[in-house]
């Protein structure tokens, strides 16, 4: 697997496919393996480049005070690197909100946009369950928990939660060291882009779960309504991770949306 040096860190990133480039871009406590099944279904119609964001899987993971902004830097410096003038783009949770952040930014180079299960307003798009799991003790808990196997099977109760039991989501994660996890966060939550929603001029699908434990399936609905033209696609029973939890209706209802 290929890495690139950006701004002088080092990048890993996972390519499949060839035709229309489509960078992926996962969320907090993530990293490129998340997309596997997804490179696997959409690789055959275009060309999948998905990153390991700074701070998480196989990228560097510097003690630096992260932020959404610097993410979008990140992207379009790998953009130039690689050549890729303009390109579709898909974020997940956090993803989105980075791939939001760089269409508001930058609109010209991107085609499509697919958010998913993202929030759009910082902090209050999260559950109750989510703002405690975004506190120092709810990260330090979780990051503890992901290395115990009975944890994660006691919360295959709530169905909501049952993508921490998914490897491509827990190898993941155990890369991500705590202050990264914490740092994220804080950026996450104290970017609001509910105001600029109406900004955004390129074609884009929303998906949304109604079944989210960590982001307010509201949040979905909010986008949907204030971004022009915006579709939206449902995965009923999903809880925050849909394209693991109910792979074959995300990756038809993503493949249609792009390909359309």
């Amino acid at each position: 697997m290929p890495f690139l040096t950006i701004q002088g860190r080092r990048i890993f990133y996972r390519e499949a496919g060839r035709g229309r480039p489509l960078f992926l871009l996962h969320g907090v406590a993530g990293a490129s393996g998340f997309w596997s099944d997804t490179l696997d279904a959409l690789s055959p119609q275009v060309r999948c480049l998905a990153p390991d964001l700074l701070g998480f899987g196989d990228s560097d993971k510097p003690r630096i005070d992260y932020s959404i902004a610097g993410h979008c830097g990140m992207l379009r410096a790998m953009g130039r690197a690689l050549e890729i003038d303009t390109f579709d783009l898909i974020g997940h949770s956090m993803g989105g909100t980075i791939a939001l952040d760089f269409v508001l930014a930058f609109p010209e180079q991107v085609g499509r946009l697919v958010l998913i299960n993202t929030p759009v307003s910082g902090k209050r798009g999260l559950h109750g369950r989510g703002r405690l799991g975004a506190t120092n003790l709810g990260l330090g808990a979780v990051k503890v928990g992901l290395g115990i196997p009975w944890i994660l099977w006691m919360l295959r109760k709530w169905p909501r939660y049952n993508f921490v039991l998914d490897p491509r989501f827990t190898a993941d994660a155990r890369k991500a060291p705590l202050y990264s996890l914490r740092s994220h966060v804080k950026a996450l939550c104290r970017t609001d882009l509910s105001q600029r929603l109406h900004e955004v001029s390129v074609p884009v699908l929303v998906m949304g779960s109604d079944e989210d434990g960590i982001v307010r399936p509201e949040e979905f609905a909010l986008a949907a309504a204030k971004i022009a033209g915006a579709k939206v696609v449902w995965i009923r029973g999903a809880g925050h991770c849909p394209t693991l939890e109910k792979p074959e209706e995300s990756h038809r209802a993503i493949l249609d949306y792009l390909m359309g």
